[in-house]
C-alpha cells in the first residue's frame, strides 16, 4: 500500500515541474478543487506562491483516509504569509470553520457560494484577486 506522505511528495514535484515550464516571472496564484487542495498545500509549504485559492476543500486529511488517502496524513501547519481564500458554499463553511485549521485563521478570507457549480464561485474568485490586484 503507498504512503500518503510520499503520494504528496510526488504530486508536489509534478507541480513544481508544471510551474517551472510556465515560465511565469513571479509565484504563481495556485487554484485547487476538492482532494487536490492536498496538492496544492503540500506544494505551498514549501514552494513560494503569491497566493492560494481552494475550492471546497476537505474537512480535514483523516476524513479521506481509505476513500482519497491510502494511509494517514498530517494536518498542514504552514503559515499564512500570502493570501489565501477559502470558497465552499453556506452550509459546508460551518463544518470547514470547526474542523479545518485553515479556515479558522483570521488572515484567510472565505468566499461563501450558494454552489459550487455555477458562475457565480468564478466571479466570487475573481472580485477576490481584483481586492488583491493580481
Amino acid at each position: 500500500m503507498a504512503n500518503s506522505s510520499r503520494m504528496m511528495e510526488n504530486y508536489e514535484k509534478d507541480l513544481q515541474k508544471i510551474v517551472r515550464s510556465s515560465s511565469i516571472p513571479f509565484p504563481p496564484v495556485i487554484f485547487a478543487r476538492g482532494a487536490a487542495c492536498l496538492i496544492a498545500e503540500t506544494y505551498i509549504s514549501s514552494n513560494p506562491a503569491s497566493g492560494l485559492v481552494l475550492i471546497s476543500p476537505p474537512i480535514s486529511n483523516a476524513d479521506l483516509v481509505g476513500t482519497m488517502l491510502p494511509t494517514g496524513l498530517k494536518e498542514f501547519d504552514y503559515e499564512v504569509g500570502f493570501p489565501i481564500a477559502v470558497v465552499d458554499t453556506f452550509e459546508r463553511m460551518a463544518l470547514l470553520r470547526q474542523r479545518n485549521r485553515v479556515c479558522r485563521s483570521e488572515a484567510v478570507d472565505i468566499l461563501r457560494v450558494k454552489t459550487l457549480t455555477d458562475e457565480e464561485t468564478f466571479v466570487a474568485v475573481e472580485r477576490w484577486l481584483d481586492q488583491l490586484g493580481i
